[in-house]
């Protein structure tokens, strides 16, 4: 969808790159280095120094579990639009800027609890190079979102609560590739939430280190390892039983590590495919109430032409709690989750300008806790007008 920016960035990278090979095998009277030097910022200076790529979408589709409940599903047709903006700066010195903004809107025509979804993500990302190998760089996030879900712990008395959050999140990343197929970013971040209900304030920290291996123009691997801290503003702890602890204040603590591998199976790049496995390990720091352990796979294939875009992908991940337990009998077993995500997405280009798409996407929450069981359906059909300066 926004070619020219890539087009651009890679252009100046391979014009970069040739100097050398054109001086070392060109004529030598018509290679000298000081016109070479001249010639090729002039190349890079008439380049343009901002690229500006902008898309609007509008769809019409069917949810068939709007709140993600276990019964008494909500159902509805809803319109959903779009808007994406994203903002690069040439590299032609030591700075680099990135900016991107997305929204999207969602209204359900009968839905019972509440009519409208929305979202918004603004980020902006100013960088500089401090050698040829490290760039240090500082995003800058600020988001909304507005959702409503089924928090019901039993089905005589339907609780659901309309969760409106927004936040802000900044955190300075350095990147070193230290050799042509390999690199190290290390990261650290701060995030301030609000609810509006206030329940869930707090903030968050994290700390991440990632490494890649990319060996050649058809494979990429990386692995990541993050640690991750929250304090509540107004949370308590819980007891192993699940009754609140005043005079409490709740902290998590979270470690995750990730593995992903990407291939391109065909030398023209019509096929490629990405797999992650991650394990996820989550503490409190009262009885261990809300302790659990997540595993996940998921696996994407794609498959693109001039005027074609399919992606297939998919996710299955297990929950399994220290202390929770399911039901109340008299020895009731630890609660237990295993959820399953289904995503397609075809794309087909009918202009410069338009394209055709389509989604569907289902999801599964099966657990041993009845309550937090739940199946959901979605499909989507859409119109994309694309703009590219």
């Amino acid at each position: 969808m926004i070619s020219l920016p890539r087009f651009v960035l890679s252009s100046a990278a391979f014009l970069a790159a040739a100097g050398g090979t054109v001086q070392a095998q060109g004529d030598p009277a018509a290679s000298a280095p000081a016109s070479k030097s001249a010639d090729l910022a002039a190349l890079l200076a008439s380049l343009p120094q901002w690229s500006v790529s902008t898309s609007v979408r509008a769809g019409y589709g069917y949810k068939d579990n709007l709140l993600l409940s276990y019964a008494d599903e909500e159902r509805s047709a809803f319109v959903r639009s779009g808007l994406e903006l994203l903002v690069l700066r040439v590299p032609q010195g030591k700075f680099e800027f990135s900016g991107f903004a997305e929204t999207e809107g969602t209204h359900y025509f009968s839905a019972r609890t509440s009519d409208q979804e929305s979202k918004v993500w603004l980020q902006v990302e100013p960088a500089y190079r401090l050698s040829d190998a490290v760039k240090v760089a500082l995003p800058l996030t600020g988001f909304y979102y507005d959702q409503v879900f089924d928090v019901s712990d039993t089905d005589v008395e339907r609780r659901v609560a309309e969760l409106k959050v927004r936040g802000l999140m900044a955190g300075p990343t350095v990147r070193w590739d230290w050799h042509r197929a390999w690199w190290v970013e290390a990261q650290g971040s701060g995030q301030r939430k609000r609810f509006d209900d206030g329940a869930n304030d707090g903030r968050l920290g994290e700390g991440a280190v990632r490494v890649g291996w990319h060996p050649g123009g058809r494979f990429e691997a990386r692995v990541m390892g993050a640690q991750r801290w929250r304090t509540f503003d107004r949370r308590a702890q819980y007891s192993a039983s699940g009754r609140e602890l005043p005079d409490t204040a709740l902290k998590i603590a979270e470690r995750e590590w990730e593995a992903r591998a990407g291939v391109t199976w065909d030398e023209a790049g019509h096929w490629q495919t990405s797999t992650r496995l991650s394990l996820l390990q989550y503490r409190d720091n009262g009885s261990g109430y809300f302790n659990y352990r997540e595993q996940k796979v998921g696996q994407e294939v794609e498959w693109r032409t001039e005027a074609w875009l399919v992606r297939l992908g998919g996710t299955a991940s297990r929950l399994d709690f220290d202390v929770q337990k399911a039901g109340i009998s008299i020895d009731p077993p630890a609660r237990l989750k295993d959820e399953f995500t289904l995503d397609v997405h075809v794309e087909r280009r009918l202009s410069v300008r338009w394209t055709l798409y389509g989604s569907y996407f289902w999801e599964r929450s099966r657990s041993n806790d009845a309550y937090a069981s739940y199946r959901v359906n979605e499909g989507l059909l859409g119109l994309r007008w694309s703009w590219e300066r």
